[in-house]
């Protein structure tokens, strides 16, 4: 009996666990690991808020380069609509100086010719001048031969031929009436040129007589005829004075 009890009794003075360690350091864990987990969000806190700015300037800088590229597009057209401008430009000045390159040769053909034309011409004349040359020159050397005939032409008609310079010849009228032998009239002819032309003439021979006359010498050349009719406008316009 006695063993029992002794053996109840040690028992029974069994010594208690003690959890206070496991307390402390469950505490001690639980603070560390709620300091853990503040500086964990704070710093994903930190990070999202570094993202967010990052974020906001990507933005910013995605907007700038979307605006650069629309400056861009919009230089590009422009570039391109002025290269094509100019290129009109250049065929349009290509095309103009093909034209005047055109006009050019043109007119150095024209110019050839017209030398050409100036060079008959000139011939013409030279002809002309010399055949007109010529013929006052028979015509001096006649009055020359007829001398002895114009003076007793001159006595009995009163017609002076006299020649003057640059091909003209000086016909002087008088004893156009009777009552008025010694009045003068004058009629100068130009025989140098291809036309007969009257450059100075006195006013009894009237513009509408003068102009009959040339126009008949110039058809027909009969130089007698046109004396003749002279002398009788001359005879006339002294009688209507």
């Amino acid at each position: 009996m006695r063993a029992r009890h002794s053996s109840g009794a040690s028992r029974a003075v069994a010594p208690v666990l003690d959890f206070s360690d496991l307390e402390a350091s469950i505490e001690n864990f639980t603070r560390r690991f709620e300091m853990y987990v503040q500086s964990t969000v704070a710093s994903c806190d930190q990070d999202r808020l570094a993202a967010d700015t990052q974020r906001a300037e990507n933005q910013v800088r995605i907007k700038s380069l979307e605006a650069e590229r629309e400056d861009t597009k919009t230089t590009q057209k422009e570039l391109w609509e002025t290269v094509a401008s100019e290129r009109s430009a250049d065929a349009k000045l290509r095309a103009s100086v093909q034209a005047l390159l055109a006009q050019r040769t043109s007119l150095a053909q024209r110019s050839a010719n017209l030398q050409i034309e100036v060079g008959e011409l000139r011939a013409q004349i030279i002809a002309q001048r010399e055949r007109k040359q010529g013929k006052v020159q028979q015509l001096r050397e006649q009055v020359q031969r007829n001398a002895p005939e114009l003076a007793q032409l001159e006595r009995t008609t009163g017609l002076q031929i006299r020649p003057q310079e640059r091909g003209t010849i000086q016909f002087t009228f008088s004893l156009l009436t009777a009552s008025s032998p010694e009045t003068h009239c004058a009629v100068v002819v130009d025989v140098s040129q291809e036309k007969y032309t009257v450059p100075h003439h006195d006013d009894l021979l009237s513009e509408t007589a003068l102009r009959s006359l040339l126009r008949q010498l110039n058809q027909t050349g009969d130089f007698h005829a046109f004396l003749k009719g002279a002398r009788h406008a001359m005879q006339k316009g002294l009688v209507d004075s």
